[in-house]
């Protein structure tokens, strides 16, 4: 692992960041590539050493050209960043630029820094979009909100530029159902799951990171991929939410080993939701 992690550049609820010192033990030794099927804000994809082969997935595509512009584009990125302004019109107007037909004409750095700029400048820092796919957060009323983070995206862009001897790419970037990137798993490979959360009550779900949310019937078929990826002798760390239900779906001891630990959640609407909150980590490394 890494000495100093690189800080993610997005806010993101169920951000691993409070919860590394408990990730990064769990981690076991592995010769192949690390797989990360739900990237988010990369907390932990961070955290591994650069010169590890990486496979980075998310399902949301914007999020991955955010990923793919740090990288090709940095300097680009950073100076399209500093345009952006801080008031509640001028991030309306930005925020509306996906209700325009000509949003996708738009160029990949200036998609990506609109991206990084409402995340950082939004309510909470939540990312949700509506049924359309249309961001819809509202303005987060921050004195000195900092969008530019020239130092963060600057060593990202360094780590996503690291290539292997062959001159590829040693973190390669992908958009897709995290089952695209688990089916290419093999035996020396370490697969890391940060799924959506489920709910820990009918209240209190998680922001929608994809328009058609990410519900128990998907919990259940996730469980199923680590299940088939243990048959396959392929170490696998989760993490979720404390609930009855995860606690059931995952209740095999022949397959699944659980921890219970408690973290500060950083993204909330309330200040209640902020306080320390159960959650899990659980691994199959008993089972392989």
């Amino acid at each position: 692992m890494t000495d100093s992690p690189i800080r993610p550049f997005l806010k993101w609820a169920g951000g691993k960041r409070a919860l590394l010192p408990e990730i990064l033990p769990q981690v076991p030794r592995f010769n192949g590539n690390y797989i990360e099927p739900f990237l988010g804000a990369g907390t932990v994809l961070f955290a591994m050493p650069v010169e590890t082969k990486k496979i980075a997935n998310d399902f949301n595509h914007d999020l991955i050209e955010v990923y793919e512009t740090i990288r090709d584009f940095r300097d680009e990125l950073l100076n399209e960043l500093g345009r952006h302004k801080n008031t509640k019109e001028y991030f309306l107007e930005v925020r509306a630029w996906d209700r325009k037909d000509d949003f996708i004409r738009r160029t990949p750095v200036e998609r990506a820094a609109r991206f990084i700029f409402l995340n950082r400048t939004c309510f909470n820092g939540l990312y949700r979009v509506n049924s359309k796919g249309q961001f819809n957060v509202p303005f987060g009323n921050y004195n000195k909100p900092d969008w530019v983070l020239t130092k963060t995206i600057s060593d990202a862009s360094a780590f996503l530029n690291h290539k292997q001897k062959s001159g590829s790419f040693t973190t390669t970037l992908r958009s897709g159902d995290y089952r695209d990137s688990t089916v290419m798993a093999k035996k020396d490979d370490f697969v890391y799951l940060d799924p959506p959360y489920d709910p820990v009550n009918a209240t209190s779900s998680f922001v929608a990171y994809q328009s058609d949310g990410f519900g128990r019937d998907d919990q259940i078929a996730l469980r199923d991929e680590v299940v088939r990826l243990t048959g396959l002798g392929i170490p696998v760390l989760l993490s979720n939410s404390d609930t009855t239900f995860i606690r059931e779906i995952y209740g095999d001891e022949t397959h699944f080993d659980i921890d219970f630990v408690k973290v500060s959640r950083a993204i909330g609407a309330s200040s209640s939701s902020r306080s320390k909150a159960s959650e899990v980590l659980i691994n199959n490394f008993g089972a392989i």
